[in-house]
């Protein structure tokens, strides 16, 4: 009798966990739009703060989760591209935009919010010039850059 109990509350724990995962993916998924529409926003009131003119946009289609940990957007009013992605540093995550031309070469990494500020001017150059790579490498793979191809 207490196996039969015991086998119920581990099949009842189950499917509870199972449905919470479930749904929790639903969530995830239908709420994507709003989520980049959010970072979008949040990403360009950091820009102007910093004195950028550069704006993103999101542009279906376009935009995407890359391999790289981030997710390219269009500036507006040019070719440029935008790569928003997490430096890890000593155990801290600094959220950054890195500014590319319409060739795919990193023009400028723009921290998002002054702890992230602290990171980027603390950090080596050989850490700033590996994230520079992947960004570079990332675009080179999306077809960005054919001019650095040649």
């Amino acid at each position: 009798m207490i196996q039969g109990e015991v086998k119920r509350n581990v099949l009842l724990c189950g499917a509870w966990i199972c449905s919470a995962l479930i749904i929790g993916s639903l969530l995830w998924l239908f709420t994507q739009s709003y989520r980049t529409r959010l970072l979008t926003e949040t990403v360009n009131k950091s820009l102007a703060l910093h004195g950028s003119s550069e704006r993103i946009e999101n542009v279906s289609g376009f935009s995407g989760v890359s391999v790289t940990g981030g997710q390219w957007f269009l500036v507006s009013g040019s070719s440029d591209r935008a790569f928003v992605f997490t430096i890890l540093h000593n155990g801290i995550a600094a959220a950054c935009v890195a500014l590319t031309g319409s060739n795919g070469r990193v023009k400028t990494i723009i921290p998002l919010g002054s702890n992230s500020r602290q990171i980027i001017e603390g950090l080596p150059p050989h850490v700033y010039r590996f994230y520079t790579n992947r960004i570079e490498k990332d675009a080179q793979t999306r077809g960005f850059n054919r001019e650095l191809n040649r």
